[in-house]
Order: C-alpha cells, then sequence, then structure tokens
C-alpha cells in the first residue's frame, strides 16, 4: 500500500463498507462518520475530506456513498482536488495515469446491492483491487496530461 495519507470517510449509506474497509486498513484515518446516522449528509464528509487531502499535499482520499456521484461533485468544487468516480480496474488507473486523481469515489450500492454473499465477497475483492490500483499507479507528467490538470483549477 501507499506510503503517503489515505484518508477515507462515507455517508450513511457508505457506512459499512468503509468500516469493512478500515477493519482491513488500519493505516487508512477515518474521518467519519464514527457511527451509522440513516440522517447524515454525504456534503459534509466529502468537504471534510477534501480539506484534509488539500492540506497534506501527496495524499490521498476515499469517499463512499451509496451511488459515489454525490461525494464526487461535492468533492469537486475545492480547488486542487480531482475527484472520480471508479468501479473499474482499467478506471482506477486511467485515473490516476492520466488525471492525477487525488480523491476516489465509491458505491457502496455496487458491493452490497447483491443478495448472494459470495458474489458480494468478489465485489469487495475486486473493490481492493482497484484501490489498491489507485493508490500505488503513478501520474504519467506527459505534457498533455498536466496541460489538461492545469486547466482544470482555471475559471471556466
Amino acid at each position: 500500500m501507499s506510503e503517503k495519507k489515505v484518508f477515507l470517510a462515507s455517508d450513511h449509506r457508505g457506512f459499512f463498507l468503509k468500516t469493512k474497509l478500515k477493519l482491513a486498513h488500519p493505516e487508512f484515518i477515518d474521518l467519519g462518520p464514527a457511527e451509522y446516522n440513516p440522517e447524515d449528509d454525504y456534503n459534509d464528509f466529502a468537504n471534510l475530506l477534501s480539506k484534509n487531502v488539500l492540506k497534506n499535499p501527496g495524499s490521498f482520499g476515499i469517499l463512499i456513498c451509496g451511488s459515489a456521484i454525490g461525494v464526487s461533485i461535492q468533492s469537486n468544487r475545492h480547488k486542487g482536488i480531482r475527484a472520480a468516480v471508479v468501479s473499474t480496474l482499467d478506471s482506477a488507473q486511467k485515473t490516476r495515469e492520466h488525471n492525477d486523481t487525488n480523491v476516489l469515489c465509491l458505491s457502496a450500492d455496487d458491493i452490497s446491492d447483491s443478495k448472494d454473499p459470495l458474489e458480494s465477497e468478489k465485489a469487495y475483492e475486486d473493490l481492493s483491487a482497484i484501490i489498491d490500483a489507485f493508490l500505488n499507479t503513478p501520474f504519467s507528467n506527459e505534457s498533455r496530461h498536466v496541460r489538461r490538470i492545469k486547466k482544470l483549477d482555471k475559471e471556466a
């Protein structure tokens, strides 16, 4: 796993997956929630994680909500955050290589919707591979990718 800090947060729909990831990766810094609250808002945890990633250059964030879309939208409102919804190994590698993405957004629903425990376990194994690829794939530093990333922080 990466030597850099990895911050982890979720909303209520991602709470149980976040808890499972934290048990598997005690080195991840859990920013909450500390307990299940069906009334919490993904925005609060996405903002908290994004601020921590920005305060710790070179660090990564992993955000989890039901679809991964809400946390991605909120996180990307922070200048310097490049958050991506990722569901495949290939997209985890490409978003790091091409976009130097620093926040991985995951869908808890993709993991927990299955009624078959074996299918859920396979989805979790796939997710673990995605996280590993995200944390360990370097940015390409190709000039075209550097140029495009600079444009992301400019006003539209």
